[in-house]
């Protein structure tokens, strides 16, 4: 196999140039930069990452974990690529593991990505106790948590402010005459739906509403969750209004509901939902969001973890992304 010392002397520059072009870490001229390249595909030359990686102890790889289960959640898609692309213009490669946000399974990817050497790790936490995450926290590993925020944890995070976004969405129902609001959101997610109930609350205080606790209920991210929880709150007596459910996963379960019991959205029932997807725009019944900014949570997730792989002392960081509404009429 042709080595970098191969590609150097075919270019006619330094060994560290080659390294600056291939692994992008520093300013080449457009000059030797073609000169590289062109030498490169001569040569046939790739990247021994094994061989670099037992000399840097650095794989330029990290590994993310999400809790997508079925069916996928244009969310976490938005969330992954914004990531990927964040470290592809850094040089790594990302790998992606789903827990189903059940935590032995991320127990068995965290453990797979420590025996693997990759460099830091993107974390949608899932709930429970996990020995491999304790160890890698203790071990000071490069761990960024995203989306749900870890409780008594000194640990890096970036997520988006859903009590915020609750409260905001809450609201647009109490505008449209709306004075029975259900919320239906994921029982284990750790922080979201403590934030969502938060969010819900304040809202119904704000519009000096009493909070009835039978309007919150907690169940599983799937579709099957949203359909069994829609049907438990509409069967009350003083049955909801409104709904504002926590992803779209859990929305379609709720509409397959309203299906059943031959109720019209948003004449009978209207849905409002958190996260937001393009196919939105054309969906009959109309259905509005609290618009995650997905892709941005992404990027910034992913920097921070490069940063925390290149300076590992620094301070911990907590950055919380504002949501927006999207109304749909």
């Amino acid at each position: 196999m042709p080595t970098i010392y191969d590609v150097a002397k075919q270019a006619g520059v330094s060994i560290a140039t080659v390294s600056a072009v291939l692994n992008r870490t520093a300013f080449v001229s457009p000059e030797l930069t073609k000169r590289v390249k062109e030498a490169v595909k001569e040569l046939d030359y790739t990247i021994n990452h094994l061989a670099r990686s037992m000399q840097t102890h650095k794989t330029r790889t990290v590994g993310m974990l999400i809790p997508e289960g079925a069916p996928p959640d244009p969310f976490y898609a938005e969330v992954t690529r914004g990531a990927e692309d964040a470290f592809r213009k850094k040089g790594y490669l990302l790998i992606l593991g789903h827990t189903y946000n059940r935590v032995e399974e991320q127990s068995r990817y965290l453990a797979d990505f420590r025996s693997r050497l990759v460099d830091g790790v993107l974390l949608f936490q899932a709930p429970g106790e996990d020995e491999e995450l304790t160890r890698l926290l203790h071990d000071k590993r490069p761990i960024v948590f995203v989306g749900r925020i870890p409780q008594g944890i000194a640990a890096d995070v970036v997520a988006t402010d859903i009590a915020a976004g609750t409260k905001a969405g809450v609201s647009h129902l109490l505008s449209r005459g709306h004075r029975r609001i259900g919320l239906l959101t994921v029982a284990k997610s750790m922080s979201v739906s403590e934030a969502r109930l938060i969010g819900w609350r304040q809202a119904l205080k704000a519009a000096g509403i009493r909070v009835d606790p039978a309007l919150a209920l907690k169940t599983d991210l799937s579709a099957e969750g949203g359909q069994a929880s829609a049907r438990q709150i509409l069967s009350l007596e003083a049955r909801p209004t409104a709904l504002f459910v926590d992803n779209l996963v859990m929305t379609i379960g709720v509409l397959r509901t309203l299906q059943l019991l031959h109720l019209e959205c948003p004449k009978d029932v209207e849905v409002m939902s958190s996260d937001d997807a393009e196919w939105l725009d054309v969906f009959r019944p109309v259905i509005s969001t609290v618009v995650q900014p997905s892709y941005e949570l992404g990027v910034r997730a992913a920097e921070m973890l490069l940063r925390r792989i290149r300076y590992p002392g620094r301070p911990h960081e907590k950055v919380l992304l504002k949501p927006t509404l999207h109304i749909r009429t």
